[in-house]
């Protein structure tokens, strides 16, 4: 029988994690090389890119030889960004099970944290009826350094006002695992993001669940 832990909050990732949103990145990588007139690449091509944190991966899309990316990219980019904010913003999807164990782990008096590498706003939480769950939330905007850097979860875990021992950060991809364990909290894999059970498994977690539904199981209340 699995421990289970004794935390006093939980940190939570945004994309792949608590949101059904790493599909419409890669629905964005498609549109960028169609306007490009690249071939799509394979979802779990740009899957790869997006779960170690790389800066600029749609660039890593074209081929070696394509004329000028940087300034193909910044025109599309600057001409339908607009339009994947909106969707981003206003479309996202919580995580089957996602909505209802915020609400019950807050309701359990655990101290509810976002770090993420998406920008802060996350307006979709307010949609779901969440965002007054968590007691800090975490952009890239707010932070120097990003994930895989810990700076963000250290951050979040400052706002709940937690010692790395009383916390555990849950996220779905490795760069989300190595943030964590650099912060010193336990750490969570999932599989409802960019990453099969063994790419996680090679940043040995505490623990890789199927989805953070699973995570009332795994805890002490």
């Amino acid at each position: 029988m699995t421990k289970p832990l004794q935390v006093k909050g939980v940190i939570f990732d945004v994309d792949g994690t608590i949101a059904d949103s790493v599909g419409a990145f890669y629905e964005v990588a498609v549109e960028v090389l169609l306007l490009a007139g690249v071939p799509p690449a394979p979802k779990e091509r740009v899957y790869a890119l997006m779960r170690v944190g790389e800066e600029n991966p749609l660039m890593k899309l074209f081929p070696p030889d394509y004329p000028d990316i940087e300034a193909t990219l910044k025109r599309i980019i600057d001409a339908r960004m607009p339009e994947w904010m909106r969707r981003y913003h206003h479309e996202t999807e919580a995580i089957p099970g996602s909505v209802e164990l915020l609400h019950e782990l807050s309701t359990k008096g655990l101290r509810l944290g976002i770090a993420t590498s998406s920008g802060r706003a996350l307006p979709f939480l307010e949609q779901w009826g969440v965002r007054h769950l968590f007691h800090g939330i975490v952009g890239r905007e707010d932070v120097t350094s990003h994930k895989p850097h810990p700076e963000p979860v250290l951050k979040c875990l400052g706002h709940l006002q937690l010692d790395p021992h009383e916390a555990v950060f849950i996220g779905d991809s490795p760069i989300d695992i190595r943030a964590g364990k650099a912060a010193g909290l336990y750490t969570i894999g999932v599989l409802t993001g960019t990453s099969p059970h063994e790419v996680l498994s090679l940043e040995s977690p505490d623990h890789i669940l199927e989805s953070v539904a699973a995570l009332r199981r795994l805890l002490e209340f």
